[in-house]
């Protein structure tokens, strides 16, 4: 019996999208290739902190390197409009 792998970041996408390489990656966060190597592959998911650094080096925007799965069946996959409430 095979368990289906579970997908929680789109890190490797954002990645492929912008033509950039997980060794980039890597030297921008300072970090090691295993570590940038198992995010991309899902075995492991970074911490909040580094999930934020790698959307800044991304420009996108942290939620934008989650998946999140709900977000389809309740309408919310359209840019959202924040407002600023004074």
């Amino acid at each position: 019996m095979t368990k289906e792998k579970e997908v929680l970041n789109c890190i490797r996408e954002v990645l492929e999208e912008q033509g950039r390489t997980q060794t980039w990656l890597t030297k921008k966060l300072g970090l090691a290739f295993g570590t940038v190597n198992a995010w991309c592959n899902n075995r492991s998911q970074p911490y909040l902190t580094d999930l934020i650094r790698t959307a800044e080096l991304l420009e996108v925007a942290p939620a934008d390197l989650i998946v999140d799965g709900t977000k389809k069946e309740k309408g919310l996959s359209r840019p959202q409009t924040f407002l600023k409430i004074t």
